[in-house]
């Protein structure tokens, strides 16, 4: 199943992944220097450890300290080894052993890192998620040059796979240098203005060159303006960068259509991407996180007749370029650079060309919120609801490019039912499942996969059921039925296989959804997981459990009774292809009445099973045993008849 989502949570792209190659350290720019080696072991941080001796501080290269490296309590695919470097560093490269003298080595992993340790992003290359190939032995270092570097003060190791004969082991190290980083902020009511020295404007050649981690998907970054509305300007449009640039030069063609360059995507996600704007004679190169757009004007000369000033994080003076006069930048600009002059040096020293408006400040605040990438379709976020409160109440933002896929799911306390809140042609839908009830059904949005943030507020309590996506509402009435929120709300793709793999990670019985083929194109279904020494999936029908059979005149078949499964046959034969073994018991139960067969030992009554095939026997007994299952294990109430029915007597 496709995977969205946040609660606070927001959900970023899966990417297809590329093959590394290694290399040996060492880096032209002379920014190898090995940066984790000499850190102490509070640096080092971890999800769990086997012991005291395997904790993350003996997970440096080539050491042997305690059990000679980090290995966690359990190995799978949700542990991580953390590095802490104590400031932003500029971090070229990556090196990685297996524990010291043992069988424990990762052979593959995934690179994460974070400005705070709260927001992590996924290093990755040409918008390429990285596997790195990890060892193949204990000792051997396998070192991987980082192209293009990234700046980061922690560091997350990803073990994907590992030794089959051992463990999860890891010793590391980081290459780098140290990072210089002016940074201002902008609170999204601010703005710098920065006065040109004319005498230096005589060139043809601008250049400018920024960082920025937005906070909000929509702002002006820069701006500049001259006669007769020629202009620059960089914006945030819908997490887009938008490069315009307009003239009525003489020197241009008067059929000069204004340029709009467009790069990038998600560029809200609360990370720096980097920027570089050259205007060069009548060339336009614009280039956003490694990636360039190039633009030729025609004619002679490209410069424009620009005034003296230019302006970051909005356009300060009411009035001018009024139709790009938009919502002023809300996040920060780092190491900030206008044909060679460090901007944010000139405003920290309070320089006479610069003028600051409104609240600007020199550093980056961490946001307040945390968004959550989901980076496959198996991982989601577990988080506390409020147990045995009569409502249920949830409150967060997703964004995704995929038109399907979970969101959330939550049982209800005291197994009494179960909710989940799925993305289906870009719409969000609600169903929500009690026992004894029909299932109800909400559906709000539309067009929610356009890769934007949307707001999502959910609330269920006695007389009602309400969903609001963005501005649109759905209420859905419900019966008088309490509804007891459970204790754990699952965002993101939690869609186990089998009720064993529920099992093991130690639920207890009780509602679950299952996808039985995975990732195919089949629908998880809701079926009761019985936790006994095996894990049992039982899928409910929504028959009664017993249903009266009365007589039909001779030769007129009558149908007693049909059975509408929680799961379609696809679903079933998947779950079915998945089971040790499988059983399905269908009872037939008379007193006062003979086994119903003719004389000859035809019978009359029957069932037919999913492939349409008919079947004479009933619960216990056996194909064509003519004979029931006391008659089969020689316990009948009267020894002389192969049935109690044939008996004539009131039990069963």
């Amino acid at each position: 199943m496709a995977s969205v989502a946040w609660a606070v949570f927001r959900v970023l792209l899966l990417l297809p992944t590329q093959t590394w190659s290694p290399v040996g350290a060492g880096n032209p720019r002379d920014c190898d220097a090995p940066l984790a080696s000499a850190l102490p072991r509070s640096s080092f941080s971890s999800s769990s450890e086997l012991s005291s001796s395997h904790g993350p501080g003996f997970s440096r290269l080539n050491r042997r300290d305690g059990a000679g490296g980090w290995t966690p309590l359990v190995s799978d695919k949700y542990q991580w080894l953390q590095i802490d470097l104590g400031e932003r560093m500029e971090v070229t490269a990556v090196a990685t052993q297996g524990g010291y003298g043992s069988s424990d080595w990762v052979t593959s992993y995934l690179l994460m890192f974070s400005d705070g340790g709260r927001n992590w992003k996924q290093y990755r290359r040409e918008e390429s998620i990285w596997g790195f190939p990890g060892n193949t032995n204990a000792d051997s270092v396998v070192h991987y040059r980082l192209q293009p570097p990234f700046e980061a003060r922690f560091l997350r190791f990803l073990p994907l796979a590992w030794n089959p004969r051992g463990r999860i082991g890891m010793r590391i190290e980081v290459y780098g240098c140290a990072y210089k980083s002016e940074v201002v902020y902008f609170d999204g009511q601010s703005a710098l203005l920065y006065k040109l020295d004319k005498n230096s404007l005589k060139s043809i050649r601008d250049i400018i060159s920024l960082k920025f981690k937005a906070m909000q998907s929509n702002g002006i970054l820069l701006h500049r303006e001259g006669q007769h509305g020629n202009h620059i300007t960089l914006e945030l449009i819908k997490g887009k960068l938008v490069f315009f640039l307009n003239s009525d030069n003489a020197k241009l063609p008067s059929t000069t259509a204004p340029v709009t360059l467009t790069l990038g995507s998600l560029l809200d996600d609360q990370h720096w991407h980097s920027v570089l704007i050259e205007l060069l004679d009548t060339q336009v190169n614009f280039t956003v996180d490694q990636h360039t757009q190039h633009f030729q004007a025609k004619g002679e000369s490209s410069y424009l007749d620009l005034h003296f000033e230019i302006s970051f994080g909005g356009i300060p003076t009411p009035g001018r370029a009024r139709e790009f006069t938009r919502k002023s930048f809300h996040g920060c600009l780092e190491n900030l650079y206008y044909n060679g002059v460090d901007v944010i040096e000139l405003a920290k020293k309070h320089k006479p060309q610069i003028l600051m408006m409104g609240n600007v400040s020199f550093s980056c605040p961490q946001p307040q919120t945390v968004p959550v990438t989901f980076l496959s379709s198996r991982s989601y976020l577990a988080l506390p609801g409020n147990s045995g409160e009569d409502k249920v109440s949830v409150t967060f933002q997703f964004r995704t490019w995929n038109r399907a896929g979970h969101l959330l799911f939550s049982k209800l306390r005291r197994d009494s039912g179960s909710f989940v809140l799925f993305l289906k042609d870009g719409k969000l839908k609600l169903s929500l499942f009690q026992l004894g009830q029909s299932p109800r059904n909400v559906t709000a949005g539309a067009g929610l996969n356009d890769g934007q943030w949307h707001s999502v507020s959910l609330s269920a309590k006695w007389s009602h059921v309400s969903m609001v996506v963005d501005d649109d509402t759905a209420v859905q009435p419900l019966v008088a039925v309490l509804i007891d929120s459970g204790d754990t709300y699952y965002f993101g793709a939690l869609y186990e296989r089998s009720c064993e793999a529920h099992k093991h990670r130690g639920n207890p019985s009780g509602l679950y959804y299952i996808d039985a083929d995975g990732s195919g194109p089949l629908a998880p279904f809701l079926v009761y997981c019985n936790m006994t020494d095996a894990a049992w999936t039982v899928v409910r029908h929504g028959g009664p459990d017993a249903v009266t059979v009365r007589g039909a005149p001779s030769g007129r078949p009558r149908s007693a009774a049909s059975f509408a499964y929680a799961a379609g046959a696809g679903q079933l034969r998947a779950a079915v292809g998945l089971a040790e073994r499988c059983e399905q018991r269908l009872a037939l139960r008379c007193g006062t009445a003979r086994r119903p067969d003719l004389r000859d030992g035809t019978p009359l009554s029957w069932w037919v099973g999913r492939t349409n095939e008919t079947h004479t026997y009933w619960g216990g007994s056996l194909p064509d045993a003519q004979k029931c299952t006391c008659g089969l294990e020689g316990n009948c109430t009267d020894s002389q008849y192969y049935c109690n029915c044939d008996a004539g007597r009131n039990e069963w």
